[in-house]
C-alpha cells in the first residue's frame, strides 16, 4: 500500500474510531452551524485578497472586483436521491447570482458518483441539469464527474458565475436600520413542491390530484430573477434569495451578517395555502423549510410612503414584512436578531 493510500486509509479509520467512542455521534446533520462555521471554517482561511468580497455570514455569493464590473459565484452542493435535487442546485446558485444584481452566465457541474449508479440514471440527472440551465438561459460550460466508492448517491456540485456593476447587492453591511424588508413570492416553496412530487402518494391519502399538482407547480416558479431586475430597478439596498434554513435562516444570517436587528410580523410573510396545508400534514415548519423561488429585499423609505413603494412590492408579488431596525435584539447585544 502506497504511502497516500496509507494515510486516505487512516483518516477514514480515525473517524470510524472517533465515532465509535462518542456513540456515532459527530456534527449535526444538515446545513453546518453558524457557530461552527465561522470557529473551523472562516478561522482557518487566513489567506486573503483585496479585491475579494469572500465568505462572511450573509453573504450569498462570493465577488472578485474587475475594471468594468465585478464577478460573482455561488456554489452549491446537493445529494442526488432524484432528478428534482439537481434542478434545486442549479436554481439555487442562479438565484445567488441575481440576488446579487448579476445574471448566471454559465456554470460548473461537478459529479461524484456511486459505483452502483446505472448510465441511464446519469443521463436522467444531466437531462435534468441542462433542462433547469435553459431555464436561467445559462448552459453548462465545464466541470468533473467521476466514479467513487466513497458515495451511496450521486454528489452534484453546481458553481455559477456572472458579473454585476452593482457590487453591493451581496454586502450585508448594505442592510441598514430604518429600511422596509419585503419577502417576494412566498416561503417553502422548494420543499412544498418537492414534497408534492417526491411523496405524491402519501398525499393523496388527504389531498385531491389538483391540488397536489399545483404544489408541485410551484418550482416552475423558482426563479427570482424577474423580481431582483424589478427590486434593483426601484433602488433595492440588498437583496438575499431565500433556500435551505428556509425565511427564518434567511433573516438571521441577513441580521447577524449587518450586526443589526429585525422587526418581523410573521402575518405579514406571504405563504400560500398549499403550503400551509402540506406541511401540516407532514408536521413541519414552514418558515424553517426550503424556500427557493423567494427572496428577500431591503428597501428604503417606509411603508405606504408613495406610490413607487406599493407599485414595487404588488410588481414583486411579495408584501411588506416589517422593518430593519437597531435594537435590543441585534447580536452585538447578544440576543437573537430577529423577533416576530
Amino acid at each position: 500500500m502506497g504511502k497516500q493510500r496509507e494515510k486516505e486509509y487512516g483518516f477514514r479509520l480515525l473517524f470510524r474510531l472517533k465515532q465509535e467512542v462518542r456513540g456515532g455521534q459527530g456534527m449535526r446533520k444538515g446545513k453546518l452551524q453558524q457557530s461552527v462555521l465561522v470557529r473551523s471554517v472562516f478561522k482557518m482561511l487566513g489567506q486573503k485578497r483585496e479585491d475579494a468580497a469572500g465568505s462572511a455570514v450573509g453573504r450569498g455569493v462570493s465577488a472578485l472586483a474587475g475594471e468594468k464590473e465585478t464577478q460573482v459565484f455561488s456554489c452549491a452542493p446537493v445529494l442526488v436521491k432524484d432528478p428534482e435535487d439537481a434542478v434545486l442546485a442549479v436554481c439555487r446558485v442562479c438565484n445567488s447570482v441575481a440576488a446579487a444584481g448579476a445574471s448566471a452566465k454559465g456554470v460548473l457541474v461537478s459529479l461524484m458518483l456511486p459505483e452502483a449508479m446505472e448510465e441511464k440514471d446519469l443521463k436522467e440527472l444531466m437531462r435534468a441539469v441542462d433542462g433547469a440551465c435553459v431555464r436561467y438561459g445559462t448552459a453548462v460550460i465545464g466541470g468533473h464527474t467521476e466514479v467513487t466508492d466513497g458515495v451511496l448517491y450521486p454528489v452534484l456540485t453546481v458553481t455559477a458565475a456572472g458579473g454585476t456593476t452593482r457590487a453591493g447587492l451581496f454586502d450585508p453591511s448594505c442592510v441598514t436600520a430604518d429600511l422596509d424588508l419585503v419577502v417576494t413570492k412566498g416561503i417553502a416553496l422548494g420543499a412544498v413542491s418537492y414534497l408534492a412530487k417526491t411523496r405524491r402518494d402519501e398525499l393523496l391519502t388527504r389531498f385531491s390530484p389538483g391540488f397536489i399538482h399545483g404544489a408541485a407547480d410551484f418550482s416552475e416558479d423558482y426563479s427570482v430573477c424577474h423580481e431582483a431586475e424589478i427590486a434593483i430597478e426601484h433602488g433595492v439596498a440588498a437583496m438575499q434569495d431565500l433556500s435551505e434554513g428556509g425565511i427564518f435562516g434567511a433573516l438571521w444570517e441577513m441580521a447577524d451578517g449587518a450586526g443589526i436587528g429585525l422587526d418581523v410580523a410573521l402575518k405579514r410573510i406571504p405563504i400560500q395555502q398549499e403550503t400551509v396545508e402540506i406541511c401540516e400534514f407532514f408536521g413541519v415548519n414552514p418558515y424553517q423549510m426550503l424556500s427557493d423561488g423567494g427572496a428577500a429585499d431591503c428597501s428604503g423609505g417606509r411603508r405606504g410612503a408613495g406610490a413607487e413603494n406599493g407599485t414595487r412590492r404588488d410588481s414583486i408579488g411579495g408584501d411588506w414584512a416589517d422593518d430593519i431596525r437597531k435594537g435590543e435584539d441585534s447580536p452585538e447585544r447578544g440576543r437573537g436578531p430577529v423577533s416576530g
